[in-house]
């Protein structure tokens, strides 16, 4: 069973409205690389750099948040990552 991506709202439209996406990795980083493999506009949505996610991007695995060093989190087959941005208003 592949880890899945659950994808916050303001990104479904870089994944053809898909809520969730099903990847393969050994880490956060691997997996999220897959995502944007298959949906390469997700990189500019998530990274300000090669290895550096934006401040707004925040990163749960199972549930949990994955801070700090998101990227080299281990995951396995049936983990779930929730990719959440952090909004803010006035």
């Amino acid at each position: 069973m592949p880890v899945k991506v659950h994808v916050h709202t303001t990104h479904r439209q870089f994944t053809n409205g898909l809520e969730v996406i099903e990847v393969g990795g050994d880490t956060v980083g691997e997996c999220l690389n897959h995502l944007i493999n298959q949906f390469p506009q997700m990189e500019k949505a998530l990274f300000a750099k090669k290895d550096k996610l934006l401040n707004i991007v925040e990163v749960y695995l199972n549930h949990t948040s994955a801070f700090p060093n998101e990227l080299i989190k281990p995951v396995k087959d049936g983990d779930d990552i929730h990719l959440v941005v952090m909004l803010a208003g006035g």
